[in-house]
C-alpha cells in the first residue's frame, strides 16, 4: 500500500451548476457598481455619509491659463481644492502628464498661482480633466486654502 496519496483524491473537484454559476463576463452592468449599492458612477465616495477627500471640493470657477511652448490656452475650473483641480473644457493630455498652469484668484489677480500639476484623467467623456497639484510651493497651497475658506 502506498504511503503517498495525490491531492486530487484529498480534495475533491466541486463544481457549480453551470445554471445558477455567476458569468463574470456578463456585461449588462458594472458588476463593480452592483457590489456598491446605491453608488453610480461619478459621485463621491463617502463613508459613514460623510466626505472622505481631506479637504472638500468646491465648485468655483476661476480663470487660469496652461502654457505648451508658447502657445497659452485659457481655461476656467470647474471645482477646485487645495490638492487639485478641474478643468471642464479643452483636451485631455494622457494619463499622468505633467503641466504648467497659472490659476488667477480674486485676492491678487496681479499675482497668479503658478502650479505644476499632474493629469488624473478626462474630466467626462467630452473631455477636460481632473489635476492634481505636483509639488505646490507652501506659500501657494495657504493662499488657495484661504481663499477656499471664503467660499464656504
Amino acid at each position: 500500500m502506498s504511503t503517498a496519496t495525490s491531492a486530487a483524491t484529498l480534495l475533491p473537484l466541486i463544481s457549480p451548476d453551470p445554471d445558477s454559476a455567476f458569468d463574470r463576463r456578463d456585461t449588462t452592468e458594472n458588476p463593480l457598481l452592483s457590489a456598491y449599492p446605491g453608488r453610480s458612477p461619478g459621485t463621491p465616495r463617502d463613508r459613514n455619509g460623510r466626505e472622505r477627500r481631506a479637504t472638500p471640493r468646491m465648485q468655483v470657477m476661476l480663470a487660469c491659463e496652461q502654457r505648451i511652448g508658447d502657445v497659452r490656452l485659457k481655461h476656467y475650473t470647474t471645482d477646485v481644492s487645495t490638492f487639485g483641480l478641474s478643468l471642464k473644457d479643452g483636451p485631455t493630455p494622457r494619463k499622468g502628464t505633467q503641466l504648467t498652469l497659472s490659476l488667477l484668484l480674486p485676492d491678487m489677480p496681479a499675482k497668479p498661482l503658478r502650479m505644476r500639476v499632474q493629469v488624473l484623467g478626462a474630466y467626462d467623456e467630452r473631455g477636460g480633466m481632473r489635476l492634481k497639484f505636483f509639488n505646490p510651493p507652501l506659500e501657494s497651497v495657504r493662499r488657495l486654502h484661504r481663499y477656499l475658506n471664503t467660499q464656504i
